[in-house]
């Protein structure tokens, strides 16, 4: 693992260096590809802060942690850090296996959604009646459409509520 340590406000420390490398090591099984950590050691006043940016595994993790004293400061955000790392590999580990359980179940076509499951409403009665009835109908039933027989037309119409909660009106062309 590739690491920069940062002092601010404070004198370069190798005693402060090593600590932060030998927790910082303790991470590194976790990752598995090559990773730059980014580690800034910083004291104002009575606050020290540790902050640790880690860039691994396509993502970019921060921690940050302020106490009374640098080391403990260090322990914490290193634990801090190991969490969300497992938390993000387990999270790679769900979408691998999801990705997997999908191509078991055979290739899906391409461009296409996997299938849905067709609820059948049989004997839904058709009956005739004008397009401002069938808007009125749409009132009074559970279902978000009507299917008439327009009584100008002759023809088979649907009314349906779009998403916007507006009302749509499809006519066939034969």
């Amino acid at each position: 693992m590739q690491t920069d340590i940062t002092f601010k406000n404070i004198d370069s420390s190798d005693a402060l260096k090593e600590y932060a490398l030998k927790r910082l090591s303790k991470i590194d099984k976790y990752i598995d590809r090559t990773a730059e950590a980014h580690v800034v050691l910083s004291v104002e006043k009575r606050r020290h802060k540790a902050d640790v940016t880690l860039s691994a595994d396509g993502a970019v993790i921060n921690a940050v942690e302020i106490t009374e004293d640098l080391y403990s400061a260090i322990d914490t955000v290193m634990d801090k850090l190991e969490r969300q790392i497992k938390k993000h590999k387990e999270k790679l580990q769900g979408k691998k296996t999801q990705s997997k359980a999908a191509a078991a179940a055979g290739p899906a076509p391409a461009g296409r959604k996997p299938k849905q499951r067709l609820i059948y409403e049989k004997n839904y009665p058709v009956k005739p009646m004008s397009v401002d009835e069938a808007i009125l109908q749409m009132d009074t039933i559970p279902q978000s459409f009507v299917i008439f027989q327009n009584t100008e037309s002759k023809q088979l119409n649907l009314i349906y509520k779009r998403q916007d909660g507006e009302l749509a009106l499809v006519e066939p062309q034969i």
